[in-house]
Order: C-alpha cells, then sequence, then structure tokens
C-alpha cells in the first residue's frame, strides 16, 4: 500500500519494514543498499535517523551529527 508522503511525522521500529515497503525502500534497505543522502554511510537499523523528501525523491539521514546538522539546515530553507 503506497504511503502518503506528506503525513507521516514519526514512526515505531515495529511498523519501518511497513513504511520503508510503503515508500519503496524495504528491499534497498534489507539488501543493505540504502545510503545517507549526506554521508553515503550504509543505514542499517543502528544508525537510521530521519526519512524525509527532498526534491519529490524519499531520502534517507544517518545518525552522525554532521549529517542530522546538514539535514536540519535544510530543513529550515524550505
Amino acid at each position: 500500500m503506497p504511503i502518503d508522503k506528506k503525513t507521516v511525522n514519526a514512526v515505531h521500529d515495529d511498523d519501518l519494514l511497513d513504511l520503508l515497503e510503503g515508500l519503496g525502500l524495504k528491499n534497498k534497505f534489507l539488501n543493505s543498499q540504502l545510503t545517507c543522502a549526506f554521508c553515503d554511510e550504509t543505514i542499517t537499523w543502528q544508525n537510521l535517523h530521519s526519512i524525509f523528501p527532498d526534491s519529490g525523491a524519499i531520502k534517507v539521514c544517518c545518525t552522525k551529527p554532521d549529517c542530522v546538522n546538514q539535514l536540519i539546515a535544510l530543513k529550515r530553507l524550505e
């Protein structure tokens, strides 16, 4: 089932795979092919910080402080 990309603000860990599936990212995540938009680090259960829209695409951010700060700066510009 497709996810409305403008309505999801938070998701519990138990529902993460369903969210990723709805966004078309589940297989990339499970196959270690999903990477941080800012540093290209592979996203895992342990380092996923955020899932966010950017220029019509869905991107992810890892937990590195520099990456989180870049995400904050990006969202302030919108």
